[in-house]
């Protein structure tokens, strides 16, 4: 169990900084993929550097925690990763309840609920050892 535990939470590691990585040196494809084309025109240079920063630290820091906790069996930085997935989620959920359903937003939910829960068993896995 250990075992597929670190596996699994080492490819959420390299997915998910590879996106942090993609957002700084690939910015057009990766927010293409967001819905987020208006904010990172070339003329919108304020916004560049945010959907850069902003998203670009947010998926590297999962990435970075993920592959601690892959590395070490830290549950603490499980949790610290599952807390910003869960965050991202609960996002969504406010945005649901103000603006209402979003076309193709489901998906994001579903991996953000599902990484939670990868990382919540990972840290109750590596309690255990």
């Amino acid at each position: 169990m250990t075992l597929a535990a670190r596996i699994l939470v080492g490819l959420m590691a390299l997915f998910f900084g590879a996106m942090g990585v993609g957002f700084w040196f690939s910015l057009e494809s990766q927010a293409a993929g967001f819905g987020l084309q208006a904010a990172v025109d070339a003329s919108n240079l304020l916004g560049r550097v945010s959907v850069r920063a902003d998203f670009g630290s947010f998926f590297l820091t999962i990435g970075i925690l993920c592959g601690y906790a892959a590395w070490k069996r830290s549950g603490s930085a499980a949790v610290g990763a599952a807390l910003l997935f869960g965050i991202a989620l609960l996002g969504r959920l406010v945005s649901i309840a103000l603006d209402g359903p979003a076309p193709g937003g489901t998906p994001p939910m579903v991996i953000e609920a599902v990484c939670v829960a990868i990382l919540l068993w990972a840290r109750s896995v590596w309690k255990k050892v």
